[in-house]
């Protein structure tokens, strides 16, 4: 049987606020997703505004397995976010001039894409996580590729819980044949989810056709 580890090079988990309630709940189950699915390696992502209280338990965790691990910094993003400049403050938190960004779901592409030329021209690249969770993609997915056009790299989840709609699947199909989604995020990792299955299970049926 086709595990997720044979068709995604690297697996990539975000921690969010929730990862600091629930004395590190997360720990055992991200440790048998990745097992499970035969993963060889790993990233996991630890928002700024959290930084100082998750960062800790994160090269603790990587430093209990035998899976290849590493960790990157990424910074939430709001309409009102003054994206350039938060990027200037915080150049220490950023490796290989490579930009993580988790948007809300309401920012808009008008408002967060001006800062995308200024960047490129700083030479930064830049990674849009979770694209699926922005409403404006999700009621207009060719939204997507005028993020794609501004030199974005974009990062979806598939899950059900940020849903394209009724066309779920065939919305993101169609997104990986105009090569517009570039890497997967991992959403859901508690086997007793109800959407744990359905996310691999989509992953693997797309990505073996």
């Amino acid at each position: 049987m086709t595990k997720l580890g044979n068709l995604i090079d690297e697996d990539i988990f975000l921690l969010d606020s929730d990862s600091l309630h629930g004395n590190n709940s997360w720990f055992g189950d991200y440790k048998l997703y990745l097992t499970n699915n035969e993963y060889k390696s790993y990233k996991i992502g630890i928002p700024f505004i959290h930084k100082n209280k998750l960062l800790g338990f994160a090269i603790q965790f990587i430093e209990s397995l035998d899976i290849k691990g590493s960790y990157f910094i990424y910074f939430d993003v709001k309409n009102e976010t003054k994206l350039l400049t938060e990027i200037e403050i915080n150049q220490s938190e950023i490796n290989n001039k490579k930009v993580y960004l988790l948007p809300d779901k309401n920012v808009k592409y008008a408002t967060f894409s001006k800062y995308f030329w200024q960047m490129s021209k700083l030479n930064y690249e830049i990674y849009i996580l979770k694209c699926d969770c922005m409403k404006e993609c999700k009621s207009n997915p060719k939204t997507l590729m005028k993020y794609l056009q501004k030199g974005a790299i974009i990062g979806i989840t598939g899950s059900k819980k940020h849903s394209f709609g009724l066309f779920h699947k065939r919305i993101i199909e169609q997104l990986l044949k105009e090569n517009i989604i570039d890497y997967w995020i991992t959403e859901t990792i508690d086997q007793n989810d109800s959407s744990y299955l359905q996310e691999i299970n989509l992953k693997i049926d797309l990505l073996e056709n």
